[in-house]
């Protein structure tokens, strides 16, 4: 075996040192970096935790929402300011003539205030088949001004000679001003 010189002790010594120094300068730093990304990536996984927890709500939230545009889907039907009887009979005239209903008889009744509306009775009289009837009530319902059918007499003629039915209605329309 060979001896240690005196050049070997400092080359020895020198290696040891950048050793040291690459430990120092390099090693130990980037281990504290290391350790702090891992700290936030902990923090990170436990957020998305956090957030998927949250997010699970969101199906049931969009199931209650289209629960609840059904249950108020009449809800955005207009509630005018004043009776604009005009344009509803026009309409309600022009459904009748639609449907191909004979004989009608349109009569407004007295309008009558509520807590927070008034409210304008309108007796309707009509004749023609069961399929027109249901078409005229189905366009009624579908009306953007807010009505509702109070009362429906429907009634075959009794010799049974044709299959017209006669109807009589009472319906309400309502509105805020009088």
């Amino acid at each position: 075996m060979r001896q240690f010189t005196k050049d070997n002790w400092i080359m020895l010594g020198i290696v040891t040192t950048l050793v040291k120094v690459a430990a120092f300068v390099l090693y130990i730093p980037q281990g504290h970096k290391l350790d702090d990304l891992r700290a936030q990536i902990q923090t990170e996984k436990n957020a998305i935790a956090n957030y998927s927890l949250k997010a699970a709500v969101v199906p049931d939230m969009i199931r209650q929402v289209q629960d609840m545009k059904s249950l108020y889907k009449d809800m955005d039907r207009r509630l005018p300011k004043q009776k604009e009887l005009g344009g509803f009979l026009q309409e309600i005239s022009g459904n009748l003539a639609k449907e191909r209903l004979d004989n009608p008889m349109i009569q407004p009744g007295n309008p009558s205030k509520e807590d927070l509306f008034h409210t304008m009775p309108i007796i309707m009289k009509f004749q023609g088949n069961y399929l027109s009837l249901a078409s005229f009530l189905n366009r009624i319902d579908n009306m953007e001004r807010l009505t509702r059918v109070q009362k429906l007499l429907i009634a075959t003629d009794p010799k049974g000679a044709d299959t017209k039915v006669d109807c009589e209605m009472q319906m309400n329309i309502y509105f805020t001003e009088s």
